[in-house]
Parts: structure tokens; C-alpha cells; sequence
């Protein structure tokens, strides 16, 4: 009788352990991952997540959080919070992650690898930062990323190789870095591409003769204040969604091809 009492005990310890309504509203991987987050950023001037991301509450209810439906870290948005410090490599095993905004902050140092883990990530958005470093070839396993905002950071070295396994991108938003070498010509065969934005860069290279051939919708494309050469492609033309166009202070030679005037917004 006795054995039975504490087995009924430790039972009931169990369950008031693990399915009281705060042990529902967490997952130990996401909010591990989380705190790590938090304890990589040295600096923030509002002071936000210093009170409001606690252990006492569920961090579903964290400034900046949002879940799905079981209670796993769906979406990040630390944008316009001057935050300083790094990235914590741990963002890598929040798998449910499907967006990361973290624009507009003094994040440095490299973007870590562990990134290419969020497999079911479609908005990466670290524009505006201090990272440095090449972009990770690991970006290239995130099959379902729609939107990659690298922008005005420090960021050098060429493309990831395998950057064309990024089947669904519709945004790739680049400028303001160093990065160098040349365009690589398999970006223009990701026909679900609407922006390619790499102005203020160090790219050389010619324009590729095909580039227009495997996406006609193309909306923008932005490349100027580089070191490109060769001349301008009349293919461009092809670009029949073509809203902006932007190939200045560059080093291309010949004449502007007259079929460009035919493009209609």
C-alpha cells in the first residue's frame, strides 16, 4: 500500500510537471535557442528583452516572438531595436523558424553556418547591420527562402556556389557590401526571382548572353556602382515585367541597346 502511495505520488509530481499550462507553451529546443540569443546581444539601448524575455513566461509571449500552433518559434522580428552583439549559432535549431528580421541593429562578426539548418526559413532580413565575413554556403540549404536581405553590411568574398538551389527566391537584396568575383550566371536561371539588388558592391564581369531567358519576371534589377564590363545585353529587353533598371558607374562599353526604350511598366 505504501509502494502504491508513492508511485501515485511521483505519478501526480509527473503530471504537474509536464503538462501544467507553462510546460505546454514551451519547447525546450526553441527556448534554449532563444536565451542564446539573448545572451549574445552585449547591448540594447531600450532594454526590452533585458525584462520582458524571462523563463517566467511563456516565450510565445516574448516581445518580437510569434508561434504556430504547437507552440514552436515561427517568426523573429528584433528589427529598429539597436541591438549589439552576434548572432547566436543556436537560431540554428529553431526548425519551425519561418521568419528572421533582426534589419536595422549593430549585429557583427560572420553569419553563422548553423543558419542553413532552419530548413522552413522564407524570410531572412538582417539588412542594415555590422556583419562581416562571406555569406555561408549553408544559406543554399534553405530551399523554401523567398526573401534574403543582406544589405549594407561589411559582408566580402564571392557568391555561395550552390546559391541557385534557392528554387522559390524572390528577392535577393545584396548592396552595400565588398562582395567581389562575378555575378554568377546560374541567378539568372532561378525563374522565381522578381528583385535582384546588388549596387555598391565589387563584382566584375561580364553580363551573361542568356540572362534573360529563363525568367521573364524580373521586376528589378540593380547592379550599378560596380566594376562590370562587357557590353550592355540586348536581351534585356526580354525583361517584359521590367520596372527598374539600374546599370550606372559601371565599365560597360558599346552603345545602350534601342530595344530597352521598349520596355513598358
Amino acid at each position: 500500500m505504501q509502494l502504491f502511495s508513492v508511485s501515485l505520488f511521483v505519478l501526480m509530481h509527473y503530471w504537474l510537471v509536464c503538462f501544467t499550462p507553462m510546460a505546454l507553451s514551451r519547447n525546450l529546443v526553441d527556448e534554449s535557442a532563444l536565451i542564446a540569443l539573448k545572451a549574445h546581444i552585449t547591448y540594447e539601448s531600450q532594454g526590452i528583452l533585458a525584462t520582458n524575455w524571462s523563463t517566467k513566461s511563456s516565450y510565445c509571449n516574448w516581445y518580437g516572438i510569434s508561434c504556430n500552433a504547437p507552440q514552436r518559434v515561427s517568426a523573429i522580428d528584433l528589427s529598429n531595436m539597436d541591438l549589439e552583439g552576434t548572432i547566436a549559432p543556436q537560431v540554428g535549431n529553431l526548425s519551425f523558424l519561418v521568419s528572421l528580421d533582426l534589419s536595422n541593429n549593430y549585429f557583427h562578426a560572420s553569419l553563422p553556418m548553423d543558419i542553413g539548418k532552419c530548413k522552413e526559413l522564407q524570410l531572412l532580413n538582417l539588412f542594415n547591420n555590422k556583419l562581416i565575413g562571406t555569406i555561408p554556403e549553408s544559406i543554399c540549404n534553405l530551399s523554401k527562402l523567398e526573401e534574403l536581405h543582406l544589405g549594407n553590411n561589411q559582408l566580402t568574398g564571392e557568391f555561395p556556389k550552390n546559391i541557385n538551389h534557392l528554387h522559390t527566391l524572390k528577392v535577393l537584396s545584396l548592396p552595400m557590401n565588398n562582395l567581389t568575383g562575378c555575378i554568377p550566371t546560374t541567378i539568372f536561371n532561378i525563374s522565381s526571382l522578381l528583385n535582384i539588388s546588388l549596387s555598391f558592391n565589387s563584382l566584375v564581369g561580364s553580363l551573361p548572353m542568356d540572362m534573360c531567358n529563363a525568367n521573364p519576371k524580373l521586376k528589378e534589377l540593380s547592379l550599378s556602382s560596380n566594376h562590370l564590363s562587357g557590353k550592355i545585353r540586348t536581351s534585356l529587353s526580354h525583361y517584359i515585367k521590367l520596372q527598374v533598371i539600374s546599370l550606372s558607374l559601371n565599365e560597360f562599353m558599346g552603345s545602350i541597346p534601342s530595344r530597352i526604350g521598349n520596355l513598358v511598366c
